[in-house]
């Protein structure tokens, strides 16, 4: 990171504050990032509408441990981690792209993992995602062709694993 980039922060999930701004992010992930890998209809399928009523969206982000980065102020990714071990949501603004963000939050994402006595974590990763969960250390187990989204659209992804060895 250059000293003309903003510094990124993060913090737990506010609820209800930040339920509008981890989807527009979710959104902005799906509909830009995710758009090299998938189809019109996929895209539209995962992302759902650019206006629900959010407050399914934040009773999600409470009920699993949601850490969220900040740049400037503004929410630029998060992530949640599930009670089962399950990384439910891991998405980054484009914007913030490239500038370790995703890998903040993983790394914060296992740390917390680890100290609640877990020894893996799962996820179901996008074809965008993938690499990116293969680089923090992340396995594929299978390939599922047959993941669906709203309406019964295939949106293919990975289920992956990663082992937590304790830290040195």
């Amino acid at each position: 990171m250059t000293s003309s980039e903003p510094t990124v922060t993060l913090r737990q999930y506010r609820s209800p504050d930040d339920s509008t701004a981890t989807f527009a992010v979710f959104q902005a992930a799906i509909r830009q990032t995710a758009a090299e890998h998938y189809d019109r209809e996929q895209i539209e399928a995962w992302a759902g509408p650019p206006h629900p009523d959010l407050t399914s969206w934040d009773a999600r982000r409470a009920q699993a441990t949601t850490l969220v980065a900040e740049a400037d102020g503004e929410i630029v990714g998060f992530a949640d981690l599930r009670d089962d071990g399950v990384v439910d949501m891991l998405f980054v603004h484009p914007r913030a792209g490239g500038r370790g963000v995703a890998r903040r939050l993983v790394e914060a994402v296992q740390a917390h993992a680890r100290d609640r006595g877990l020894t893996e974590l799962r996820t179901f990763a996008s074809r965008s995602a993938r690499p990116a969960f293969e680089r923090f250390g992340f396995t594929v187990v299978a390939y599922r062709p047959d993941n669906t989204a709203r309406g019964g659209v295939r949106v293919p992804n990975y289920e992956m694993r990663c082992d937590l060895a304790p830290e040195a």
